[in-house]
């Protein structure tokens, strides 16, 4: 992840891009992992897509 300045917060992910087309994403993205307890969750992509468009919608209203 990088800073408004464009300086790494830390370092790049590990895992490589996906690419469709013009479009880039990493699987990474779609994992949601608690560190404390060392396990996560794996969403599917409409999932992964509603959740981050309620947390969009709720910023906004």
């Amino acid at each position: 992840m990088k800073d408004s300045a464009g300086n790494w917060k830390d370092l790049p992910l590990s895992c490589p891009s996906i690419q469709i087309g013009a479009s880039k994403m990493r699987v990474c993205d779609f994992i949601k992992r608690n560190l404390q307890k060392e396990w996560g969750a794996i969403y599917t992509q409409p999932d992964f897509i509603g959740l981050t468009a309620r947390i969009n919608f709720s910023i906004w209203t």
